[in-house]
């Protein structure tokens, strides 16, 4: 999968703006699918809003899929099966993250974000280690969370949520492997790093700091060509 999103930018979509806060993992979800399908669109800042003409979207599973099936024919196949049953599972998956992960994100976050909390409590650390380990069983036939020997959008999706709670409550390797691995090939493709890298990082911080907020913050190139070609700025430093 990792050479895909290399191939040169496809796809401009003029007539669609995408609404995004870079720190938020559901945002990031949409930036990488922009990334990995070689898609260019005009995004704004606040949350995952897409317009395409008169049509709005507010779910980032929507837009994703939505955006792979309208405008992204070369990369469906990948990124999103036509089979009704790869389909099906892909479906399955994202809706674990919209319905099971990303309430668990918000109830781990929002109390620090806030001020009201330093630490994750201890009944949603639990929840998020339960969740930890319903993915670990789900990856026991699998290298990815599709049928595929590729990422498909539901890997994408939970790549952006479970990086994201990985801040939050740390994954142990030795409890699960399968997924710490899953998330580290995840992190090794090339969309994760144009797209996930500095939005997980501005997250970090906040949770680090108390949410100290620097208007100064760089912020992610406004277009899928301009992160790739930026690919440097995300990537660690060695010395």
């Amino acid at each position: 999968m990792g050479g895909t999103s290399s191939r040169p930018l496809t796809t401009s979509l003029k007539h669609c703006t995408l609404w995004k806060a870079d720190r938020s993992p559901a945002c990031r979800a949409v930036l990488m699918a922009l990334d990995a399908m070689n898609i260019d669109m005009n995004p704004l800042q606040t949350l995952p809003i897409l317009k395409d003409r008169d049509l709005i979207i507010s779910d980032s599973h929507a837009i994703t899929t939505y955006l792979a099936s309208r405008y992204c024919t070369e990369m469906s196949k990948f990124l999103l099966p036509l089979d009704p049953g790869n389909r099906a599972l892909v479906d399955q998956f994202l809706h674990f993250n919209s319905s099971v992960l990303y309430p668990q994100y918000k109830a781990a976050s929002n109390p620090i974000l806030r001020g009201t909390l330093r630490i994750v409590d201890e009944k949603t650390n639990g929840e998020i280690q339960c969740a930890y380990a319903d993915m670990e069983r789900m990856l026991a036939k699998r290298a990815w969370f599709s049928s595929g020997n590729w990422p498909s959008l539901a890997d994408i999706s939970l790549a952006a949520t479970v990086s994201t709670l990985n801040v939050l409550v740390p994954i142990d390797v030795s409890n699960f492997p399968k997924l710490s691995c899953w998330l580290h090939r995840m992190a090794e493709e090339k969309f994760f790093c144009t797209a996930n890298k500095k939005g997980l990082s501005e997250f970090t911080r906040r949770i680090e700091c108390g949410n100290c907020f620097n208007p100064n913050e760089s912020k992610y190139p406004r277009n899928s060509e301009d992160r790739r070609n930026d690919i440097s700025t995300t990537e660690p430093t060695t010395t």
